[in-house]
């Protein structure tokens, strides 16, 4: 079977794990830019004391990388759909909801004191909060409301950096713009701090990707973001 099949019938029969599987590249997708900057790195330093064969190696890994990026491009491309609103992602409704449909609420809190990192999966996860380079923690009780307050802390350090979003390419999507002066371009659009729209119709792992991204824009690594959990459902959803 050729991969369009493949993902045609992933598309059609599985649409919550052809999103999952596209979220799970797009992060995987972040890690190699960070593999990439890396290796640049590298490469510079090597160059700089005029080691040219490490100089070359490295050139030569890097070209070899950006062979499986470009695949992993064009596999999230086919894996997008046309219409997203006709896609429930697995994890968007909201907490009161899943109050209602689980037995025991008790039974799935964790411990909220523990820190997890923007690279874990955040499928059935309900978040508490989240600190930036050991500022303050902020509390949340679900994962766009992290995303907005993620924004409003981003503004008040550099707004004109994050104005500028809206116009880059690389900060939104290549059928949905994530941030807009215009409502009209999302699908569920909030603004935030009286300057841009930002989308909140994302599952946690799509915004835990953004976040990412907006954090190497000013200059942050993932590890200077921290996660705390309030509640897992993963075993209930495993059934």
């Amino acid at each position: 079977m050729m991969l369009n099949e493949l993902i045609s019938v992933i598309k059609n029969e599985f649409p919550e794990k052809a999103i999952d599987l596209s979220e799970s590249l797009a992060l995987l997708r972040e890690t190699i830019n960070d593999l990439m900057e890396a290796m640049s790195n590298k490469m510079s330093m090597a160059f700089s004391k005029r080691d040219f064969q490490c100089s070359e190696k490295y050139y030569q890994l890097g070209k070899a990388i950006n062979e499986y990026e470009s695949k992993i491009d064009e596999i999230i491309d086919m894996l997008e759909f046309e219409n997203e609103d006709t896609v429930m992602e697995e994890n968007d409704g909201d907490e009161e909801t899943e109050k209602r449909n689980i037995p025991d609420y008790s039974q799935y809190l964790v411990d909220s004191n523990v820190e997890h990192t923007l690279y874990e999966n955040f499928t059935h996860i309900r978040p508490y909060g989240f600190r930036i380079n050991n500022g303050e923690l902020n509390e949340v009780r679900t994962w766009q409301e992290m995303l907005l307050k993620t924004c409003e802390t981003l503004i008040k350090m550099d707004s004109q950096k994050f104005l500028g979003f809206e116009n880059s390419k690389s900060m939104n999507g290549k059928k949905n713009k994530y941030f807009s002066m215009n409502p009209d371009d999302m699908r569920k659009p909030v603004m935030v701090a009286g300057k841009v729209y930002v989308e909140t119709n994302m599952s946690g792992n799509a915004i835990r990707n953004l976040i990412l991204k907006m954090l190497k824009e000013y200059g942050f690594k993932a590890s200077d973001y921290k996660v705390y959990f309030r509640a897992d459902y993963t075993d209930i959803n495993t059934k």
